[in-house]
C-alpha cells in the first residue's frame, strides 16, 4: 500500500507539472491594428508582443486563435481560450461573462467620415453626439461604437437619437460602405480609425479626433481563475513599473496611431 502511495504521488505530481507548462491558449481578432493584424500569415502587433511578454514572466508558451471578435469572450466563458486580448473594452455586460486583468491601456470611441464632409463640424463631444442623430451609423461587429450608439446606462451613455445603426465584421468593410454612401459615418476606436485611415488606400478617409468615450483595454480570462488573473496583474504591474509597457506603446506608435 505505501509503495501504491508513493506511486501515486509521483504519477500527480508529474501531472501538474505537465499542466504547469502546458502553455496558454490565446483567443484574438486580428483585425484590430496596431493592437493586432494578419502580416505574412502571421499575428503582429502590440496586444501580441504585451501577450509574449506576459507569458514570459509566467514561463508559459503561447498558442494564438484568431476568431471573428463577436465570439473572442466566449471562448474565454467556454474554456477553449485561457485568456482573450482584441481591444477588449472593460465593460458590465462583459465583467459577468469574464474577468478581467488590470487595464493596460485608455482609448477613446472617435467618427471616421469621408474627406471634405461638411455636415460633422463639431468640435466637441457634445456637438458630435448631436450631430450624429438620425443618421446612419456604421460600426464594427461586438465592439463598443454600437453599444454607444444604442446607449449603455452602465457605461454612461444615453445613445444617439433616431439613428440607424448597421453592423460590419471589419473597419475595412465599414470603410466600404461608408465611401459607397450606405452609411454617413463610422464610429470605431481611436487608435485602430486611425490606423486604418493612414493606408493610402483610405486617404479619402478622415479621423474626427475628439473622444466620444474614455474605454479600458484589458486581458480577460475565464471567470474565478483567480490564480491566472494575478499572474497577469503582476507582469502588468512590473512591466508599467520597469517602462517596458511603455516601450511597446512608442514600437507601436500606439499613442500617434500613425502605423497602417
Amino acid at each position: 500500500m505505501k509503495r501504491f502511495l508513493c506511486l501515486l504521488l509521483a504519477a500527480i505530481a508529474a501531472l501538474s507539472l505537465t499542466a504547469c507548462g502546458s502553455g496558454l491558449k490565446i483567443a484574438t481578432n486580428a483585425e484590430f491594428p496596431p493592437f493586432e493584424t494578419m502580416e505574412n500569415g502571421k499575428i503582429v502587433g502590440f496586444d501580441v508582443d504585451l501577450i509574449n511578454a506576459i507569458a514570459e514572466q509566467m514561463g508559459e508558451e503561447v498558442t494564438w486563435d484568431n476568431m471573428d471578435f463577436d465570439g473572442v469572450v466566449g471562448s474565454v466563458v467556454s474554456g477553449g481560450a485561457d485568456m482573450a486580448i482584441a481591444g477588449l473594452t472593460v465593460t458590465e455586460s462583459r465583467r459577468q461573462q469574464v474577468d478581467f486583468s488590470d487595464p493596460y491601456y485608455t482609448t477613446s470611441q472617435v467618427l471616421i467620415v469621408p474627406q471634405g464632409d461638411s455636415v460633422f463640424t463639431g468640435t466637441d463631444k457634445a456637438t458630435l453626439t448631436a450631430q450624429l442623430a438620425g443618421k446612419k451609423i456604421g460600426v464594427c461587429l461586438g465592439f463598443t461604437g454600437g453599444s454607444f450608439v444604442a446607449g449603455d446606462e452602465d457605461m454612461g451613455w444615453a445613445g444617439v437619437n433616431a439613428a440607424s445603426c448597421t453592423e460590419y465584421n471589419s473597419i475595412a468593410q465599414a470603410i466600404i460602405a461608408l465611401r459607397s454612401g450606405v452609411i454617413e459615418v463610422i464610429v470605431m476606436d481611436r487608435v485602430p480609425a486611425m490606423s486604418a485611415c493612414a493606408i493610402a488606400d483610405n486617404s479619402d478617409m478622415l479621423v474626427l479626433d475628439v473622444a466620444l468615450t474614455t474605454e479600458d483595454y484589458a486581458i480577460a480570462v475565464k471567470k474565478g481563475n483567480t490564480a491566472l488573473l494575478n499572474k497577469i496583474n503582476d507582469a502588468l504591474r512590473t512591466m508599467k513599473g520597469d517602462g517596458s509597457l511603455a516601450a511597446l506603446i512608442t514600437k507601436w506608435d500606439i499613442d500617434n496611431a500613425e502605423k497602417g
